[in-house]
């Protein structure tokens, strides 16, 4: 979960398995590309909903007392 700790001072506190998956995942879609995902249909579809924000990220702050 990500928590955003002001307007200001845009931070974003990850816990650490959270920033593991998400280098993990930046790693697996970087090979992806390298053998030619970009091609493919499902991928153009992907680019397509995300630079047209066809969805919404919420991010929800998280309590101290989870942690």
């Amino acid at each position: 979960m990500a928590k955003l700790k002001s307007k200001t001072q845009c931070l974003v506190e990850l816990k650490e398995e959270d920033y593991l998956m998400l280098l993990e995942n930046t790693i697996k879609m970087e090979a992806l590309k390298i053998a030619g995902i970009e091609k493919m249909a499902i991928y153009k579809a992907m680019e397509h909903i995300l630079q047209h924000q066809h969805i919404d990220l919420l991010i929800k702050p998280v309590s101290r007392r989870y942690c």
